[in-house]
């Protein structure tokens, strides 16, 4: 009954994405957007053009998310990412609601708000967690769905311009 019940579920889950804007590819431009952080004023994606970006979509009721977000504060730390600027954007949850998140799991990162989850659906998110690896150029590296490790970071980071 169970097992019939999490079949339906991911067959809504995926049939429910089919309409979203398709995922960006690389190469392509990232798309310009302008987000309220967590702890207030607002962070534009051109103000970090220089610099290796992980872009890291969520939500907390995703459980993937939830046990990802230790490995992340760890790969944010590590000095041999320091020339990664990894942002976590929220999407469509409340400010509240993600400070509580944040608080809990102790994370130090830049966390935007996505509540209208108007940039997720411009940058094609159809899955959380995903995350969206930008060159310094501001081009599209590679979108990455599901789970990430602090190895699995660096080694992308490697390949990134």
């Amino acid at each position: 009954m169970i097992q019939s019940f999490l079949r339906l579920s991911i067959l809504f889950i995926l049939l429910s994405c089919q309409g979203q804007t398709p995922a960006l590819k690389s190469g392509q431009s990232a798309p310009e957007f302008e987000l309220p952080e967590i702890n207030g004023g607002k962070l534009n994606l051109n103000s970090l053009k220089g610099k290796k970006i992980l872009l890291h979509f969520w939500a907390d009721w995703c459980t993937e998310c939830r046990a990802e977000f230790p490995k992340l504060q760890k790969a944010y730390l590590d000095p041999q990412n320091s020339d990664l600027k990894i942002i976590c954007i929220n999407t469509g949850q409340t400010r509240e609601h993600v400070q509580s998140f944040v608080d809990y799991f102790k994370l130090s990162f830049p966390m935007l708000l996505d509540s209208t989850t108007e940039v997720s659906n411009v940058y094609g998110i159809k899955g959380l967690p995903t995350s969206v690896l930008i060159n310094s150029d501001l081009t599209i590296y590679k979108t990455h769905i599901g789970w990430l490790d602090e190895a699995l970071i660096l080694q992308l980071k490697e390949k990134m311009k």
